[in-house]
């Protein structure tokens, strides 16, 4: 039985075959939290890749450079839960030019990192995962509870227990208000936005116990 166990842990511990270019594995299972996490994340990043890079360039054009240094801010920890590791750095270094609101470098690096970050999204198409629509009545109290629990999830910078509450929330069906909203608060929690989640997630309680 001990020999069972620490076969089972050791293989829980083995990076899941991932063979993406710039991304070290074992680096993003450590950051992650974990194997399952860590491809549940590959498959989120998939997801956000073409808004993200979209947001960026236009917040670039607009001139907009504190929504910009928020973005590649998110990036950059993004990257490096996936242990993109250099491509997290090149984010952090757009970050630093973004607080130092140095334009003319930022116009010239922002181009080169967004398009090594949408190169990724090929290798990283097989982790993504659609997700099914809602199949249970509206619980008011049960909606109520799993928004509480996402949100100290989110305090508490507990992925996967965000993730596990975030789709059980997806389940329900709402008023198109309501399912509107959570729909975006899933869009914020998939892409890794935590900030703005939890902020929506709050908004959520308040407009149901109304």
């Amino acid at each position: 039985m001990v020999k069972n166990m620490e076969t089972e842990n050791k293989n829980e511990a083995s990076p899941p075959e991932a063979d993406i270019p710039g991304i070290d594995p074992a680096q993003g299972i450590l950051n992650s939290g974990g194997p399952s996490l860590f491809t549940e994340t590959l498959g989120d990043v998939h997801d956000i890749i073409d808004d993200k890079c979209a947001a960026i360039e236009k917040y670039l054009e607009e001139g907009d450079l504190r929504s910009y240094t928020t973005q590649v801010h998110a990036l950059k920890t993004t990257c490096r839960m996936i242990g993109a590791m250099e491509l997290g750095e090149r984010f952090f270094t757009l970050e630093k030019l973004g607080n130092e609101n140095d334009r003319g470098r930022i116009a010239e690096l922002t181009p080169g990192v967004l398009s090594d970050f949408r190169a990724l999204k090929p290798y990283l198409e097989p982790y993504s995962v659609k997700k099914s629509g809602p199949d249970r009545d509206f619980d008011r109290e049960q909606m109520l509870s799993l928004l509480s629990a996402l949100s100290s999830a989110l305090e508490e910078f507990e992925l996967t227990a965000a993730g596990e509450n975030m789709e059980q929330l997806c389940s329900f069906r709402c008023s198109d208000e309501i399912a509107s909203m959570i729909q975006e608060l899933d869009t914020l929690v998939s892409g890794l936005d935590y900030d703005e989640a939890l902020q929506l997630a709050k908004d959520i309680i308040d407009k149901i116990q109304k």
